[in-house]
């Protein structure tokens, strides 16, 4: 080789240590930048030269600059991310239910429903008080207020969840396009990959964007050999090297409340999802707060339903000229029992009592109920032409297919007990609470008018509380229709099945939040810039330059003792 060889030799090393300390000035300049990872220059040694019987070194070449990664640690930190990302999703609508429970204050329903009874109870010490009934009419508004406001609360949850997944149907859309446009400009870039180098800066800018997706979905991410990065989930493509595909939010109802779900436009699949923030909202929205919704509703149809049953066969200080049952029929000629009523009444009898006010004689009247299914079923209309055969009172169906029953003199007051078919309770005849679910969950505005009107009594009008004890009974009564459960060990359960899964849900998410930082602190072990580690390659790369340097200066004398020769 001659001098002139050798100095270009030295040449080159000294332009592969310059690229070198491009490369660790660059990594320098990006160590506080979020999702940067560390680049490394990849040095070989350069062919050799045939020299006689001699083979001679050619000095280093570079053979590209690549990133400091290990992918499939990578892969398992967007794995942990999306397990995260659902749970901290769950454990966050966990804990909204439980600050709208707000138990343990003097507010809770729990609370309320405590004061309910016990507001009756007191009806036993003072029969004569009105006042005593209008407290118990006032505690049951409470209750039932609560109940609406809580339905209201967590219903809000459950349609922000639906916005929330409205809102990652734009996020989707935005993402798998800047991934597509990125995956063009690598491939571009790098030329399909036809060198050793990579495009550090935009495989950086890449990796930080598919963070997000990972984030958002259990997605799949796959380098293909030209270097692009597909996404797919559930075996379905979000993005495919330059191309994307675009999503849309279906918008739905489910019981009177919106959903949402995210699905393909091309084909309208759904985005099938086993984690991240779009799995945790479907979890949360339809299994958290759909099941809870479900359970406040099961308690106040309870509630209802069962209260009402015993509380319509009694009677209050005053019986009443007219009633209009609160629940209508979707046909008056249809059986009772398929006339969709929430409360499906039964085959037996209930008593209709006829007071006369200046006699002060009751006469008792017994109505047989006929839902055997065999023939001739009761129906609202066949009800009304029982009823107006009683003499003094008159029945009928009204133009919105309710029961009207009037005393036909101004002397005579109505009055019920002894209801053995439900059908006073199913029909809202006689009733303390009106609905059947939680949103609709009230007091009947006849008590709410007219205290005195509350039924303490099931001897007649006016007299006794035996109809109260039954009622202040029901608190922690055992009930056949809620499988051995009280009607308040509903709402008990409700409060537990919270409790227990807002706790499980917050050692979950906190298990996938460790596990999370150990691997991202796995990753940054690998992709990190170590400000020490640099400096050293630094100094590494002066040395080798000042070294060639040196080699090149003393090359350069030879030629000029060579020229003064």
């Amino acid at each position: 080789m001659s001098l002139f060889g050798s100095i270009q030799m030295a040449g080159n090393t000294l332009q592969a240590m310059q690229l070198g300390l491009h490369v660790v000035g660059n990594n320098i300049a990006n160590s506080n930048t979020p999702g940067y990872i560390r680049e490394r220059t990849i040095y070989t040694t350069a062919p050799v030269q045939r020299k006689g019987n001699l083979s001679i070194g050619l000095g280093v070449q570079i053979a590209g600059i690549v990133q400091s990664v290990d992918r499939f640690m990578v892969d398992r930190l967007r794995n942990a991310g999306s397990d995260r990302a659902s749970a901290d999703v769950q454990d966050g609508v966990y804990r909204d239910l439980q600050s709208i429970l707000g138990e343990l204050s003097d507010t809770d329903i729990s609370t309320q429903t405590a004061n309910f009874f016990n507001s009756i109870n007191q009806i036993l010490d003072y029969p004569d008080d009105i006042a005593m009934r209008n407290l118990a009419v006032q505690s049951g508004k409470t209750l039932a207020t609560s109940v609406n406001a809580m339905h209201r609360r967590v219903a809000t949850v459950y349609t922000d969840l639906s916005k929330q997944v409205d809102n990652l149907t734009r996020e989707i859309n935005t993402l798998s396009n800047q991934v597509a446009k990125l995956n063009l400009q690598i491939v571009t870039l790098e030329g399909g990959n036809a060198t050793g180098s990579e495009a550090g800066g935009l495989r950086s800018q890449r990796d930080a964007a598919l963070q997000r997706p990972a984030e958002i979905a259990d997605v799949k991410i796959s380098e293909g050999h030209t270097g692009a990065a597909n996404v797919s989930l559930a075996g379905e493509f979000l993005v495919f090297e330059g191309t994307r595909r675009q999503v849309e939010t279906q918008f739905g109802a489910e019981n009177g409340l919106q959903t949402a779900k995210i699905r393909f436009s091309d084909n309208n699949s759904s985005l099938r999802v086993g984690g991240g923030e779009l799995h945790g909202y479907y979890e949360a929205r339809d299994s958290i707060v759909g099941k809870f919704l479900d359970r406040l509703d099961e308690f106040a149809g309870s509630l209802a339903a069962e209260f009402n049953k015993i509380y319509s066969q009694g009677q209050g200080l005053s019986g009443f000229k007219s009633i209009t049952s609160v629940n209508r029929v979707s046909d008056p000629g249809a059986t009772l029992d398929e006339a969709g009523l929430a409360v499906t009444p039964t085959t037996g009898d209930f008593d209709l009592l006829v007071r006369n006010s200046v006699s002060g004689l009751t006469e008792t009247h017994a109505v047989h109920v006929d839902l055997n299914g065999i023939d001739g079923d009761d129906t609202l209309a066949s009800i009304a032409e029982k009823l107006s055969a009683i003499n003094g009172v008159t029945a009928f169906v009204t133009s919105d297919n309710r029961l009207s029953i009037q005393a036909a003199s101004a002397d005579n007051q109505i009055a019920f007990s002894g209801d053995t078919s439900g059908v006073l309770a199913a029909l809202g005849i006689n009733t303390f609470f009106t609905g059947s679910k939680a949103s609709d969950l009230a007091v009947n505005e006849i008590l709410v008018a007219d205290g005195s009107k509350f039924a303490a009594s099931d001897a007649g009008i006016g007299a006794g509380t035996e109809n109260a004890v039954k009622l202040v009974a029901l608190h922690d009564q055992s009930l056949d229709s809620l499988n051995g459960n009280t009607v308040t060990g509903v709402y008990d359960q409700l409060i537990n099945d919270t409790t227990q899964g807002a706790t499980v849900a917050k050692a979950v998410a906190e298990g996938f939040r460790v596990f999370e930082g150990t691997l991202q602190a796995a990753v940054q072990e690998t992709s990190g810039v170590n400000l020490d580690e640099e400096a050293i390659d630094m100094i590494m790369l002066q040395r080798t330059y000042q070294a060639s340097a040196k080699y090149i200066a003393t090359i350069s004398e030879l030629l000029d003792v060579l020229v003064a020769l």
